[in-house]
């Protein structure tokens, strides 16, 4: 009986306890900047060599002269679901954003491999660091994140674990790929 008696208390008290007030949502997630008419907002396809070819990419620009802090956005497996929502927002934040397919993925010429991955991500890296291309993308060389979704998640802490010049490394559900790392492919 005493049971019964508990559980109906947790009941009759449970609206008191489940009220949770909405968390305050930063306003760049979902309202665009000002718009700067002599450095807007925009897209640039990118062609990056790696491995012997070119891959595909595309930079989303920040509004404003910059340079811009920059994240390199790495897709999952098999790429289709490349995270481009989070693209934008981060751009409404103020960031260029540069998303790639690896070779033999999406476009992208080449063979698909985890060790072409991770040399697919430095060489994109090393891109975003030639000044004629930062300038191009507005994007500041010293100030880059790496980050990455599922198998991307795994390439970002393999990429970010060699790379010291990094601003930081965002895994987001990153892969478990055990032990497959440079050395073991």
């Amino acid at each position: 009986m005493a049971r019964y008696w508990i559980a109906a208390l947790l009941l009759a008290a449970a609206p008191a306890f489940g009220h949770v007030p909405p968390a305050e949502i930063n306003p760049a997630i979902y309202t665009d900047p000002p718009h700067d008419k002599a450095n807007p907002a925009g897209m640039e396809v990118l062609h990056i060599p790696s491995g012997g070819v070119e891959i595909n990419g595309v930079a989303y620009v920040a509004a404003g002269a910059g340079p811009h802090p920059v994240l390199v956005l790495m897709h999952g497996l098999p790429g289709n679901e490349k995270n481009l929502d989070l693209a934008q927002a981060v751009r409404r934040a103020g960031w260029t954003v540069v998303t790639f397919n690896y070779r033999g993925s999406w476009g992208s010429p080449g063979k698909f491999s985890f060790a072409g991955n991770l040399e697919d991500a430095r060489a994109v890296l090393a891109w975003v660091r030639t000044p004629a291309n930062a300038a191009r993308i507005r994007a500041d060389p010293k100030r880059i994140v790496v980050g990455g979704h599922s198998m991307g998640g795994w390439v970002t802490a393999m990429t970010a674990e060699t790379d010291p010049d990094l601003a930081g490394a965002i895994l987001i559900s990153a892969a478990n790929m055990g032990g497959l790392g440079p050395s073991r492919q």
